[in-house]
């Protein structure tokens, strides 16, 4: 056997195995997807919004947040703006004058994570969250959220994210992305496994940030470093995949790759900090996870190498053919016999048949109405390029000790 055959078989054993683990996961917890329930006193919650140069964006959150479906007298929202350039401030202050429960705060530039600590230390709720000023959120995403801290191991609480009206390639396939990591990220919270709590609406108790503290810089992903803490610590992390907020997708290559490279970097540096997560006797799920996501990182990589090696070698030799023989045109043979038979065809059908029931769970979790069958086809041609790109280029950063800017 040669040796690529060996490596998509690898590839696709460790697809299929992590899926049968996933599915099995699921139809043990199908009746606990939605968890969430009724709030019949409803605490005070503060929400903090992080911002630098969101002028064109706060006011839509903000109305967004005075249009929850929550009592108004026991809702806080708190507005750090980070030091902006732009307009913020002004137009955050100026919606802060139609509501009292908006509390507009203005600080020198240190990054989210300094905003985020800012908003902290005035904050009066029970419960905490954050909300990026780049998002907005359904009417009923926070009483769904909240109503998982009626068991009283919940220390924290994510919702669904999803990308709001996708216009171009980019934003279909993160559409897409988004989906999957819906329905992945549910049933992480049953393996007590969630390794992120992202900054569009993640719900504290309050406690927690006195017992472990204020958000740290977390080289740049401070929503990793915070779940990786709690992790560390043995604190509950719940999904409410039916809380839904949705955020905008990064139209341009640029602004994806440096975003994800972020994203990568972030989850490499922050493990490093946290190595005792690897270990299986205090971690098992998680530990197990973890592994399977540094893996398939090489793995992504290996594979994708590979196929476009194969691509490259292909192209020359049909180019040297054409210079020695001149084009020929010529018809596959279309017979059914001619069909491709091989073990690493028919394993590679069920990868991707496990692939679009991920996809169609993802779909039925959020109650999503799109249609899917462009996105779907763009997510199947270029994601596994750009993942393994992401990926790349987050070791090669790390391995070369060069820093990302970011705002």
């Amino acid at each position: 056997m040669h040796y690529s055959e060996i490596l998509i078989y690898v590839g696709i054993f460790f697809s299929l195995y992590l899926a049968n683990f996933i599915f099995l996961t699921f139809l043990e917890n199908k009746e606990r997807v939605f968890e969430s329930k009724k709030i019949k006193n409803f605490p005070l919650v503060s929400l903090i919004i992080p911002c630098y140069n969101e002028a064109k964006n706060i006011e839509r959150v903000l109305r967004s947040l005075l249009n929850l479906d929550y009592p108004k007298n026991k809702l806080e929202i708190i507005v750090v703006d980070d030091g902006s350039k732009d307009e913020t401030f002004a137009k955050a202050a100026k919606i802060a004058k139609e509501s009292k429960i908006i509390k507009v705060f203005q600080k020198k530039n240190g990054g989210k994570y300094t905003a985020l600590n800012y908003g902290l230390k005035r904050a009066q709720g029970r419960f905490i969250g954050s909300i990026d000023a780049d998002c907005y959120v359904e009417k009923t995403a926070l009483k769904k959220a909240l109503g998982y801290f009626k068991d009283p191991k919940t220390m924290v609480v994510t919702s669904t994210i999803k990308i709001a009206k996708p216009n171009t390639v980019l934003e279909g396939v993160q559409y897409v992305e988004f989906l999957i990591a819906a329905f992945l990220r549910k049933i992480f919270s049953f393996l007590d496994s969630v390794t992120v709590t992202p900054g569009p609406l993640s719900i504290f108790r309050k406690e927690v940030f006195e017992t472990l503290g204020p958000y740290k810089k977390g080289h740049q992903a401070e929503d990793l470093e915070m779940a990786f803490r709690l992790q560390n610590a043995n604190f509950k992390i719940a999904h409410a995949v039916e809380a839904i907020v949705y955020t905008f997708g990064e139209p341009k290559l640029k602004g994806l790759f440096l975003q994800r490279l972020r994203w990568r970097r972030g989850f490499l540096l922050n493990l490093g900090d946290y190595p005792q997560l690897l270990d299986f006797r205090k971690h098992g799920n998680l530990s197990f996870l973890f592994f399977c996501n540094i893996f398939g990182a090489f793995l992504s990589i290996s594979l994708v190498s590979y196929a476009l090696f194969k691509l490259l070698a292909s192209f020359l030799e049909k180019t040297q053919q054409f210079l020695v023989a001149g084009f020929n045109f010529s018809f596959p043979n279309l017979s059914w016999f001619s069909l491709n038979t091989k073990p690493t065809f028919i394993l590679g059908i069920l990868s991707l048949t496990v692939f679009l029931i991920y996809l169609m769970l993802g779909k039925i979790l959020t109650c999503d109405k799109s249609k899917l069958k462009g996105k779907t086809i763009s997510y199947l041609v270029i994601y596994a390029f750009l993942n393994a790109s992401w990926w790349v280029s987050a070791f090669a950063s790390i391995l070369f000790k060069k820093e990302l800017k970011w705002k």
